[in-house]
């Protein structure tokens, strides 16, 4: 309960936010040197709609284990609290949106002293943290600490008409995440417009029917207490009822004509009951009167977050209804999103606030009961250092490959082998309904699926036949099993890629999925990568290895976006053995991190005969992982001469017996052809910019 010190401290720091918020945008779009004149941007109207709900949260709510998903646009506030709470220098806030300072949308990987989990492009960020929860869980059910801390989202109500949003919702396991809160703030606004009515109506059912626990906060307590005197309800009815655009249009008007609309029934006549209730209410109050929503009640918002914590056994929404642009000269204005106070608009804003020329980026006396209170708050989330690695492992497995088999059958037999050693128990495989067509179906019949919570044996396995692969679901699971829905595999590859980070401890994930479908995902994708994540990416069938299928199942521009994706290394590997190196190499690098590299390894359903490999010694072992090496060696003949019958033919992955062909075939012409094995583009790429040579 906030009794009413507190209740004062906290409007006054909520007044502070609103103010250092609004005013670090304004700061960087017209007082900062602009030498080419670009706008900067920084969305004041979206920051100030949820001011209210993170001053509760951050400066009452959280404990030293909760990590926050802050809605991206609501960056300038979340700036301003770190100022407060002592972990962001003064002169940071004058950096926003600048070179190296402080970035449009949090981001772990610019600004990882402040920033848990990093979000942007939406509806991304909100689920990879949500995912975080599942990793957290799974931490736990696999010799970790059980996590004391919550998963806390925080996003706009028009983030949620990004399907990938529903894509994870919708996951069994998301529903057994009871640490999962979710903040929504409903300001009932897009970019462009006022959003439509449905969707209020519709949001908490569907949360409703993915098995979420919803709490919504619609009114104030100044509404609430008028619904409860005579002729009341009809007030609530008739606000309830209103079309979002007319309910904006009234936050905008004078007091007569918000008078009139709430006493005026649809047919023009006088509402007698609404015109008593409303009697007492001076013209000054009426427009702060209708403003008062829920999300911006402390108290309500308080008691919001308390419930969400007496109930456990599945995630919580919290649906907080608000006004975007709260305050501002621009409240609820359709357009607001991408609008900048003026500056006459800024000078009247900082009058309303109280706030004195010169003393702009001032924060709380010391000394003062803002200041004393904020002291005794507990400390926000640090990571748990120093991290624990994973365990060690080996640069080669030894194993004997047949004399045909394919990249893809040569990885199920690299996963299979590594389940047997101790590293097996760090590594945890994802796949997006794809895992038997992926050949993780000896991984998974050793190690087992995964779920958060025991699983009865279904009556069809006691009484059906034995099969390939054998679907045991446990907390004890080793596999992670999604529906088709890419975004997800690479999301929650994100998510289990920065325990290392956030938790200590290092987990090894692999996800499969089939190469064209790296395209449907790669938003999410570009956004684990630019979380700082590390993981293994296994895409498989590729090229036109799905070619009897039709054209769509071709994956031929992958490679692109392999080579141009940062912080990814692309492989391509033609033989068994590469495949083994390779993905040895990178496990190695994901435990040790190494450095900030995640791998992208493509993959064949088509049989290479592998006798055309090299005798594998750690020259060969080298060169692979150097990014290639010249399988061919034309300068052997004794007629080569490199100005007159010479050509270089590289080759890639299923490719490479086809380049093989082709120096035989040109041979008989009088060609002498060198074959050089491009076993990653990329990395070969890079290693050209070093001083050293490769052909």
């Amino acid at each position: 309960m906030i009794d009413a010190r507190e209740l004062r401290i906290l409007h006054s720091i909520e007044q502070k936010v609103l103010w250092l918020g609004t005013w670090m945008v304004h700061h960087a779009n017209t007082l900062r040197p602009n030498p080419d004149g670009t706008k900067v941007g920084g969305h004041q109207a979206s920051s100030a709609s949820v001011v209210s709900l993170m001053t509760a949260l951050y400066f009452k709510s959280l404990r030293p284990d909760d990590l926050v998903a802050v809605k991206a646009h609501a960056s300038p506030a979340f700036y301003a609290i770190q100022y407060l709470r002592g972990r962001l220098d003064g002169e940071k806030l004058r950096q926003l949106r600048s070179f190296e300072g402080l970035q449009a949308y949090p981001s772990r990987r610019k600004n990882p002293e402040i920033v848990d989990l990093a979000t942007g492009s939406m509806g991304l960020g909100a689920v990879q943290a949500t995912f975080g929860a599942l990793a957290a869980r799974y931490l736990a059910d696999h010799g970790g600490r059980p996590s004391q801390g919550r998963l806390i989202v925080m996003v706009g109500d028009a983030e949620l008409d990004e399907g990938n949003v529903w894509e994870a919702l919708l996951e069994e396991t998301v529903t057994t995440l009871e640490d999962v809160l979710w903040i929504v703030d409903v300001n009932r606004q897009s970019l462009d417009r006022v959003v439509p009515d449905a969707r209020r109506r519709q949001l908490p059912e569907m949360f409703r029917a993915g098995g979420w626990r919803v709490i919504e906060l619609t009114w104030g307590a100044r509404l609430r207490a008028l619904f409860e005197r005579p002729g009341g309800a009809a007030l609530e009815q008739r606000l309830d009822g209103m079309l979002d655009v007319d309910y904006h249009r009234l936050l905008r008007s004078p007091s007569s004509t918000i008078r009139k609309a709430l006493t005026t029934t649809v047919d023009g006549a006088l509402d007698v009951r609404l015109e008593r209730l409303l009697a007492d209410v001076p013209d000054d109050d009426l427009p702060a009167l209708v403003a008062d929503v829920g999300g911006h009640d402390l108290v309500a918002i308080d008691e919001a977050f308390a419930e969400a914590e007496r109930e456990r056994g599945r995630p919580t929404v919290i649906l907080a209804r608000t006004i975007k642009g709260w305050r501002l000269p621009l409240a609820a204005d359709p357009l607001n999103h991408t609008m900048l106070l003026t500056e006459a608009q800024m000078g009247a804003f900082r009058a309303s606030m109280g706030v004195t020329p010169g003393a702009e980026w001032d924060g709380f006396a010391s000394g003062s009961d803002e200041a004393r209170y904020i002291a005794t708050l507990p400390p926000l989330f640090t990571p748990s250092p120093p991290p624990t690695p994973a365990r060690e492992i080996p640069a080669s497995l030894g194993e004997k490959a047949p004399d045909e088999m394919s990249t893809q059958e040569a990885f199920g037999r690299v996963l299979g082998a590594l389940a047997r050693l101790p590293v097996g128990d760090d590594i945890v495989t994802v796949s997006a309904d794809v895992a038997v067509t992926t050949h993780l179906a000896g991984w998974i019949n050793r190690k087992g699926v995964y779920f958060p919570e025991p699983r009865s044996a279904p009556i069809s396995a006691l009484t059906q036949a034995a099969q390939a692969v054998a679907w045991k679901e446990s907390p004890s699971g080793q596999h992670i099993e999604l529906g088709i829905a890419e975004h997800n595999l690479f999301l929650l590859l994100g998510a289990l890629g920065l325990t290392h980070e956030l938790s200590g401890r290092t987990l090894l994930p692999i996800g499969t999925l089939y190469d064209p479908f790296v395209t449907r995902g790669l938003d999410a994708l570009y956004h684990a990568l630019y979380s700082g994540a590390r993981f293994i990416v296994v895409a498989t069938p590729s090229g036109v290895s799905l070619s009897p299928e039709g054209g769509a199942h071709q994956s031929v521009i992958t490679p692109g976006i392999g080579i141009a994706l940062p912080d990814l290394s692309y492989f391509e590997p033609a033989f068994a053995v590469e495949v083994e190196w390779i993905l040895l190499d990178a496990l190695a690098r994901l435990a040790e991190r190494r450095d900030a590299e995640s791998l992208y390894l493509r993959l064949s359903t088509k049989p290479i005969d592998h006798r055309l490999a090299p005798a594998p010694d750690d020259g060969y072992r080298r060169d692979v992982l150097a990014g290639g090496y010249r399988l061919l060696d034309a300068r052997r003949e004794p007629d080569y001469d490199p100005d007159d019958n010479a050509v270089h033919i590289f080759a890639a992955g299923v490719m490479v017996p086809e380049a093989v062909a082709a120096s035989r075939q040109l041979a008989e012409t009088g060609i002498r052809a060198n074959v050089f094995v491009v076993t990653s583009p990329d990395r070969l790429y890079r290693g050209t910019k070093g001083a050293r040579g490769h052909l």
